[in-house]
């Protein structure tokens, strides 16, 4: 293996190359529909509720809580390339359904003033179910390439690792910044049904581009032989198939050990016996029961304030350049101080930075604030506070990247993060449909910003006392 020739001429390069190329397109297409789809549900539920935009949140949560395991199980055992490709394509092809869907309801439906009728119905199922197709497929391929693509092509250089991380979720948030502001040129210049077309072809466009950029990755010798490596396969295989696929040797690890819980496919156990790991993980995970975050709920209230379309988009791309500035520094920090002291510093800057975004949301910045005053503190505060949450993300990802126990239960354990994830991101959800009047938003915020506190003391406990530095 060692001696296997590289097929392309420099292929340390080139796969890194293709691996950002293939990620930016398949970012640019996501981030355009995560935008657009809660003012598109706003939009067709008349503009003066959050219900639908907190409905299409939850629901997407609720799929990935609950087979988030399963799609981490999914990506461990099976093909190194297929698995990706075939994410992909699911991906790119629910969100178009979905964007086609919304189409539909504003050229056919929402012209006829039938807002409440059953084909409107009927195109907002559609664009909830094709959705959470979607959003399974991006979990697979966050979890293929992200994490296990990430991990092996890096061959084990934490430095080398810590770098891949944070150029791919700069790449990630650069689309957050650009894509829209796209997205809300379109819908405040032409109409939101052009916006909805637009994020479809988008879509449509991106699979070739992304499918040829992976194909030229596995091509090479030097890549295929550290992502198709026939022992690391096998040891996989055995997470998602359970200890009668293991030799005597592995059957006889100690019972409780992270080996025996992973061929066991004892999921939860496996993720809290990663000691000095899971209180970080799990920190972070928390970090999503919150509105504070340029969701669909927080993108609806700000435009409740008469805030026009492309403002908030400008507001919400200006956010994220923080957290492409804490792709930069989060690999330095990890490097000087080692991922856990970096997660520490990145969550305390974000609670710090979360205080005038709550002052901006209470019903007190409603009331006596003008509208431009209140959302700046609300978006300024948000925006600034990525810096720390991105920063934190990179961060614990990294100890993930390097403490699982089994290294063939990184996509296992992984998927029950997003699992947990999708679980907070739930909760939060429903809590928006719950309060969904825009005078209610400022409760949701408070309970968001006592959730990041709490996550920050969850994982600096753990950081300082724990057995992990």
């Amino acid at each position: 293996m060692a001696g296997a020739e590289p097929l392309l001429d420099r292929p340390v390069a080139q796969w890194r190359r293709f691996m950002y190329v293939s990620h930016f397109v398949a970012s640019w297409g996501e981030r355009m529909w995560e935008f657009s789809a809660g003012l598109l549900l706003l939009q067709l539920s008349g503009g003066q509720s959050l219900a639908l935009p907190a409905l299409f949140g939850f629901t997407l949560q609720l799929t990935a809580a609950l087979l988030g395991p399963k799609v981490g199980s999914l990506v461990d055992s099976e093909h190194s390339l297929r698995i990706p490709l075939a994410a992909l394509a699911g991906q790119n092809s629910g969100i178009a359904l979905a964007a086609l869907s919304a189409w539909l309801a504003f050229v056919f439906v929402a012209p006829a003033g039938l807002r409440s009728s059953a084909g409107l119905q009927a195109a907002v199922a559609c664009v909830l179910c094709f959705s959470c197709v979607a959003k399974l497929a991006s979990l697979a391929r966050q979890l293929a390439l992200e994490k296990r693509w990430a991990k092996a092509l890096t061959a084990g250089d934490v430095s080398d690792l810590a770098t891949l991380n944070g150029t791919l979720r700069r790449i990630d948030l650069s689309c957050k910044i650009i894509a829209p502001i796209a997205s809300g040129a379109v819908m405040s210049s032409l109409s939101p049904a052009s916006a909805a077309a637009a994020v479809a072809a988008a879509n449509v466009l991106a699979w070739p581009i992304e499918a040829y950029c992976l194909r030229t990755v596995w091509a090479d010798a030097w890549c295929r032989a550290r992502l198709d490596d026939p022992g690391g396969k096998s040891s996989s295989k055995q997470v998602a198939t359970g200890a009668s696929a293991l030799p005597d040797s592995a059957n006889a690890c100690p019972p409780g050990s992270g080996e025996a819980l992973a061929a066991e496919g004892k999921v939860f156990q496996l993720y809290f016996a990663q000691r000095g790991l899971w209180p970080s993980t799990f920190a972070l995970s928390m970090l999503h029961f919150t509105v504070l975050s340029f969701g669909q709920v927080m993108t609806a209230y700000v435009m409740t304030l008469g805030i026009d379309a492309w403002i908030v988009a400008f507001y919400r791309s200006l956010g994220e350049i923080f957290g492409v500035t804490a792709t930069v520094l989060a690999p330095r920090i990890v490097a000087r101080w080692g991922a856990a002291s970096s997660a520490t510093i990145f969550i305390w800057m974000q609670v710090a930075m979360l205080v005038p975004a709550t002052v901006g949301a209470s019903s007190w910045a409603r009331s006596n604030l003008s509208p431009a005053c209140a959302s700046a503190l609300l978006v300024g505060g948000v925006g600034t506070s990525r810096l720390g949450l991105w920063g934190f993300d990179l961060s614990v990802t990294q100890l993930l990247q390097e403490r699982v126990v089994p290294d063939s239960a990184l996509a296992f354990v992984s998927g029950l993060q997003h699992s947990f994830e999708s679980t907070f991101g739930a909760c939060a959800s429903i809590m928006g449909i719950v309060l969904c009047a825009p005078s209610q938003f400022g409760i949701l915020a408070m309970g968001s910003f006592l959730t990041v506190f709490s996550a920050a003391s969850l994982h600096t406990t753990s950081a300082a006392f724990g057995d992990g530095s």
